[in-house]
């Protein structure tokens, strides 16, 4: 996961925390992709992105842990295909919340061109 979750010790019982994505990229970078896949996860980046730490109270475990991550993120438009006539948050299955923690948002358009794309994959395929 993303954030951190409880484990159960098997043999002793014991509860631990294991670190996600954004604990262990604590002072570095954490890359994110198909985040408009994520779904409930994108919320538990809200304190994260917001706050640099992450917060736990399962299990009677209750801590804070560093999450001091720059988040690096990539998403697909609904559809697979980006409307022009809709906002980038309409576009995107991210709350406005969460595209307010992004400091630089990027918007890649593909325009199709035959001939360009043609000479695109016959130079690639040349490559390999």
């Amino acid at each position: 996961g993303l954030t951190v979750t409880v484990g159960k010790d098997s043999g002793s019982g014991d509860f631990s925390l294991e670190a996600g994505a954004l604990v262990l990229g604590d002072q570095g970078v954490c890359c994110i992709d198909e985040f408009d896949k994520m779904g409930g996860e994108q919320q538990a980046l809200l304190e994260a992105m917001e706050q640099q730490s992450i917060s736990v109270a399962k299990a009677g475990i209750v801590c804070s842990l560093s999450a001091r991550s720059a988040v690096i993120a990539a998403a697909n438009p609904i559809g697979g295909h980006y409307n022009r006539a809709k906002t980038v948050c309409e576009n995107l299955k991210m709350s406005r919340a969460i595209m307010s923690r992004f400091d630089v948002i990027f918007i890649l358009l593909d325009n199709p061109d035959m001939e360009r794309d043609q000479m695109l994959s016959e130079h690639v395929m040349a490559m390999h």
